[in-house]
């Protein structure tokens, strides 16, 4: 008998395939600070943590001060800005996002004003806008009309390109 019980083989291996995989596909399991996209450096043994594509940042929960309403900014586009944010890890004082690694150190966000959030982000918080201001006890973003005219279909092309892959149909 060659193969055996293949998972009482694999438990017995030193080095264990399946975790080693999972831990190569979902990461260390950190999120972001501001869109709570996942790490993408994979596996556990990395110091900085990035993300190729972040989300609007009303997705994770940040909103405008002074209306409640949830931001639809990226987390590159504010690390290049001059706005300020704040969180428990500032003890709730202001902080300059182009100063986030004095908070966030183990983090690397990519400052660029240009890039804008994906059309699946787009349309999922459009989409969700009203739970997701549920869910933090929140205003609603102020969702752009161009973000509103982004279909499903649109939206999952932006999926299939942002990680190069096809969707059933294809």
């Amino acid at each position: 008998q060659r193969g055996g019980d293949v998972r009482a083989r694999l438990t017995s291996l030193a080095l264990q395939p399946q975790k080693e995989l999972f831990n190569r596909v979902f990461g260390c399991g950190r999120q972001c600070p501001f869109c709570m996209t996942p790490c993408e450096a994979g596996g556990k043994n990395h110091t900085e943590h990035f993300a190729s594509i972040h989300r609007p940042q009303g997705i994770g929960g940040y909103r405008y001060e002074e209306s409640s309403e949830l931001l639809i900014n990226t987390c590159s586009s504010s690390v290049a800005s001059e706005r300020k944010f704040r969180s428990s890890e500032t003890e709730g004082k202001w902080h300059p996002y182009k100063d986030y690694q004095s908070i966030y150190p183990d983090w690397r966000i990519q400052p660029d004003t240009s890039i804008q959030a994906s059309d699946y982000w787009k349309y999922v918080f459009n989409r969700f806008n009203e739970q997701f201001a549920k869910e933090y006890d929140a205003k609603p973003a102020d969702i752009p009309h161009v973000w509103r005219d982004i279909t499903q279909d649109k939206a999952m092309k932006s999926l299939e390109e942002s990680f190069q892959m096809k969707t059933e149909g294809d």
